[in-house]
């Protein structure tokens, strides 16, 4: 298959499958280094909240850092033993109503960046500090020396949205 059939691909899936299944299927394009340079192309920062200047995302600076392989993470109950964080593995939850994202990766940066994806509306782009809190528990949870890597840990998140959604122009996080 050639690049343009892939992309050509993954563009037209999106009718034939629920959006909750469209939404796990997308997330294996970010393995398809092609995919991911186009991607990184069209990246645009969300207006900060804060008068702090805009910067260019994590994805962009280190381009070869994209993810290459994937694991599915089990449900909280299901972890019998921490596990070391691993640079450029695409982590997807197996969890249907994970909190905060559908899938993410780490990048060997400096500081070492935690890039989250999640596909959504403008309506659905609600953050809330008990989200975030979730999340970070589960993580806690789930890798070795979570806290520590947290302390200096960037975060980064790509909304992916439909071509025809509304645009999201602004931050709206609750926290």
């Amino acid at each position: 298959m050639t690049q343009a059939e892939f992309n050509l691909f993954v563009s037209r899936i999106r009718d034939c499958l629920m959006h909750a299944d469209f939404g796990k299927c997308a997330m294996f394009a970010f393995l398809n280094v092609a995919f991911m340079a186009a991607t990184r192309r069209k990246l645009k920062e969300l207006k900060p909240p804060t008068r702090r200047p805009s910067h260019r995302c994590a994805p962009d600076v280190h381009s070869q850092e994209g993810p290459t392989s994937h694991y599915f993470l089990p449900s909280a109950e299901h972890i019998d033993r921490k596990t070391c964080i691993k640079h450029r593995l695409l982590y997807i939850p197996e969890v249907e109503k994970f909190p905060l994202l559908d899938a993410f990766f780490f990048m060997e940066s400096n500081p070492m960046t935690l890039v989250g994806l999640r596909m959504t509306t403008a309506g659905e782009h609600h953050t809330t500090a008990s989200i975030v809190r979730q999340f970070t528990e589960y993580l806690a949870a789930y890798f070795n020396g979570w806290e520590e890597f947290a302390q200096y840990m960037s975060w980064e998140i790509i909304y992916v949205q439909h071509a025809d959604s509304t645009p999201m122009n602004d931050w709206l996080a609750e926290m």
